[in-house]
């Protein structure tokens, strides 16, 4: 039976939407695993899923301190740099250990855009991968990127140049601790 790795981060409305198409792909036949924080344990593993853990918990990082000048930043560009912190990169790193080691034998891995080693996994292991982002991550001009939605709006070339930002400020917080795994 071929094995889908799903490698998801973040909180339960970053995780759900992987179960879901875990429940899919388990009609079609195909054994789920499913790499999360240690909170969606249970959760997963009620749906019959594989479970692989992530360290680094996301309500354990926010009760700890850690993340407090990323959830305070009055604009997204203060969040991004607020994540590169020592703590965070420390348990960013971990988290990329825990992502690639879920990935062991799987046959094609899916992604959160969070979880970018997956792509390179993927790479590595000669699998598919497939990104699967759980929100809308296409630069557009009908809406500002995810960060900036409450934001006050300027028009169709503020809203593409937000995800251009986004993208970005994506990158230079997952493109870290990739480097360093």
């Amino acid at each position: 039976m071929m094995l889908i790795t799903m490698l998801t981060t973040g909180t339960r409305g970053d995780t759900q939407p992987f179960m879901a198409l875990g429940l899919e792909l388990k009609k079609k036949g195909y054994r789920v695993r499913i790499a999360a924080s240690e909170a969606y344990q249970n959760f997963i593993e009620s749906y019959g899923f594989e479970y692989a853990m992530l360290r680094g918990d996301v309500s354990k990082i926010i009760e700890s301190g850690a993340a407090d000048d990323a959830i305070n930043a009055d604009n997204p560009l203060k969040f991004f740099s607020s994540l590169k912190n020592e703590k965070m990169m420390g348990m960013m790193i971990n988290i990329q250990e825990d992502l690639h080691k879920a990935c062991k034998g799987a046959d094609a891995i899916v992604y959160h855009p969070g979880a970018a080693i997956g792509y390179f996994a993927a790479k590595e292991m000669n699998i598919p991968s497939i990104l699967a982002s759980p929100f809308p991550m296409i630069p557009t001009k009908d809406y500002p990127a995810l960060l900036f939605y409450d934001r006050p709006r300027f028009g169709k070339i503020y809203n593409k140049l937000t995800h251009r930002i986004f993208e970005w400020g994506f990158w230079k917080v997952v493109s870290g601790p990739l480097k360093k795994y």
